[in-house]
């Protein structure tokens, strides 16, 4: 499935990267929030970080969510997948990790935070555990992460990147699927109640 973003905001410093992307979509009923969580684009400090890295810290991550980079946990990764984005402007396609969350009922400050569009991305923390430099298209060379641990999935309220792609689904009071702002090629997904884990 190819899918557009929002806005993302890349951050390093020495052994800890930062990645902020947004939310791609909000799931009222659900309390629920997905979009991308990494991407192997390069950042503004000239690194990436690549999608079998971000697999592998996901695989190993307890799944908490937190908001804003606070040692408080609002809720917890559902599933994630690895995915694609294609930026039809610049032609190429980024691949990365895309995400579900649920919001808990005991963050309702997050949650509302989420519906009125205050937190618009997600944002990852974590240790780079092995990386080295290679030569990039630009003959710049560029550090490539490839093994980090993950210590943190947050809600925050400022991504930022050139490929700001805005779009939120919500149901209508006749029933209907609304879709608004500038998503092309956008599957719409069901999602099921679950009885046993009460999301």
């Amino acid at each position: 499935m190819v899918m557009s973003i929002n806005k993302a905001h890349w951050s390093t410093n020495q052994n800890t990267v930062r990645l902020s992307m947004p939310i791609g979509k909000v799931d009222r009923e659900r309390r629920m929030v997905s979009g991308f969580a990494t991407l192997d684009n390069i950042d503004k400090q000239g690194d990436i970080v690549t999608t079998e890295a971000s697999l592998k810290a996901f695989e190993k991550f307890r799944g908490n969510l937190r908001e804003m980079h606070q040692p408080i946990s609002v809720g917890k990764v559902l599933s994630f997948h690895p995915d694609e984005y294609f930026d039809k402007e610049s032609g190429k396609s980024y691949k990365g990790i895309y995400v579900n969350a649920y919001i808990s009922k005991g963050a309702q400050d997050a949650w509302e935070k989420v519906l009125d569009g205050t937190y618009t991305g997600f944002s990852i923390g974590g240790n780079i555990v092995n990386a080295s430099f290679e030569p990039g298209d630009d003959k710049n060379d560029r550090r490539v992460i490839k093994e980090y641990d993950l210590m943190e999935l947050s809600l925050v309220d400022s991504p930022a990147n050139q490929l700001a792609n805005i779009f939120s689904i919500q149901k209508s009071a006749d029933g209907t699927t609304i879709i608004k702002g500038m998503a092309a090629d956008t599957n719409i997904e069901n999602v099921y109640y679950c009885k046993t884990d009460n999301i």
